[in-house]
């Protein structure tokens, strides 16, 4: 067993490689092989490698009975279980990662992978869905029990055992969540990162085995690992998902410590990150209603700087930012980002329904002098607040498009009169080639009877 103990040195093993839509991909080694089950001379090999493995006498001696009770003694009977095979196995298991030996240290781990891969193909030959459920917990709780303690091995043999399982299987859900909170814990989350990019298609192979409560710890916890990596765009989109989970729940529920804390890190978000413009979404989230009744002003006011930011003026948060100073000070805000961000936006609401503006017009609107002006311009052109380009000639902001801060009844009528105006356009375009046809046509020869 010592000499061919990694995967394919047992017998008749079988290899398969899931793709990354299926599963999690190996970085060095096959992650996804397992021996076939119902071998019982790998069984019997596995358990003389864990008998060696025993450090004690006792131990050892202890384990050759209990397996002789629990497997050479009954195999060949008709009430033969794998079950208690396998929570033997896993009782003895424990202590595996603390005994690979420094000397030797690749081997031993290829040996101890090899050991768990025979673990899982028993788990797969367990008949009743009870002890399957039982059995992928304590496997994923003897993983976890250490992040010091070969740690880059224990999340393989998690993602191992996440792969053995079919897609739409309950239990992947559940090992996906102790590999993700694994792998934040040894901080290795930057290894996960590639496959949250399939996360939506294994949702919608996980939906019917998911309650809601699975969903929002999914994603609150994401937030704060991805957060972790340092990515907090991500981290806010996360936390959106999260909130979008309770629409329609009771205030008891909104009001949470929990939930409020979590509001809070989002609207917080939705001030930093550049790149967020949009808050009609934000704030017709129930969890941000509830937060806009808080009495702490910390929390209240947060939902008050938002909806400046998608109706309010750069005079209304100037005035709003010199009422607030302590509440930019709790939340660590930056007061030039911020007026920043609604100077982009104050030139988005000035461009609106506009071909054409001038320089000046945007200087005075911006509090910025004509020749500080243009930098503002071109960073909203940049970043896509505006779709246009400066003429210099004649000091014009020449406008195609531009971001809608708000969508509602004004903006509406707006778009019914624009599309008004394009149906009686293509109207008239059609009727103007019809006439132009029967102009051109040959005239029909006369029938004369």
């Amino acid at each position: 067993l010592a000499q061919g103990c990694h995967f394919s040195g047992f017998s008749r093993c079988r290899s398969s490689v899931p793709s990354k839509r299926k599963g999690f991909r190996a970085s060095a080694e096959v992650m996804a092989t397992y021996i076939a089950a119902g071998e019982a001379d790998a069984t019997a090999q596995g358990a003389e490698w864990l008998l060696n493995a025993i450090q004690t006498d006792e131990g050892k001696k202890k384990f050759s009975e209990q397996f002789k009770a629990v497997h050479t003694d009954v195999l060949d009977s008709r009430g033969f279980s794998w079950y208690p095979v396998f929570e033997l196995f896993l009782e003895y298991s424990q202590d595996l990662f603390s005994a690979i030996p420094e000397g030797r240290r690749e081997d031993g781990m290829k040996e101890v992978e090899s050991f768990f891969a025979l673990i899982l193909s028993i788990l797969l030959a367990l008949d009743e869905t009870d002890h399957v459920d039982k059995g992928t917990t304590k496997l994923c709780e003897i993983l976890t029990s250490s992040t010091n303690q070969n740690a880059e091995l224990r999340l393989r043999l998690l993602m191992n055992l996440y792969n053995v399982f079919p897609q739409a299987v309950e239990f992947r859900f559940r090992v996906f969540k102790y590999v993700i909170d694994y792998a934040h814990a040894t901080n290795m989350f930057d290894q996960i990162l590639p496959y949250l990019e399939y996360l939506d298609a294994w949702l919608a192979d996980w939906e019917i085995h998911l309650k809601v409560e699975d969903k929002r710890l999914l994603f609150k916890d994401l937030a704060v690992y991805v957060r972790a990596s340092g990515r907090q765009l991500d981290a806010f989109s996360y936390l959106k998902r999260y909130h979008q989970l309770f629409q329609g729940e009771a205030e008891a529920v909104l009001t949470d410590d929990t939930v409020v804390a979590c509001t809070v890190q989002l609207l917080k978000d939705a001030v930093e990150v550049p790149t967020v413009i949009q808050f009609d979404d934000l704030l017709g989230f129930d969890t941000v209603k509830a937060l806009s009744k808080s009495k702490k002003s910390s929390e209240s006011g947060l939902v008050k700087l938002c909806e400046i930011f998608f109706s309010g003026s750069l005079s209304d948060m100037r005035q709003f930012e010199s009422k607030n100073q302590a509440l930019f000070k709790e939340h660590g805000l930056n007061t030039e980002d911020v007026i920043a961000k609604i100077k982009l936006l104050s030139l988005a609401t000035m461009a609106l329904h506009k071909n054409e503006m001038s320089l000046a017009e945007v200087a005075t609107g911006l509090e910025e002098s004509e020749e500080e002006v243009e930098r503002w311009v071109i960073r909203a052109i940049s970043e896509g607040i505006i779709d246009g380009r400066i003429d210099q000639l004649n000091a014009k902001v020449l406008v195609k498009s531009v971001f809608q801060r708000q969508f509602e009844s004004t903006e509406w009528a707006f778009l019914d009169t624009k599309l008004s105006a394009w149906i009686g356009n293509l109207e008239n375009v059609i009727k103007f080639i019809g006439e132009q046809k029967q102009a051109q046509a040959p005239p029909q020869p006369v029938t004369v009877n």
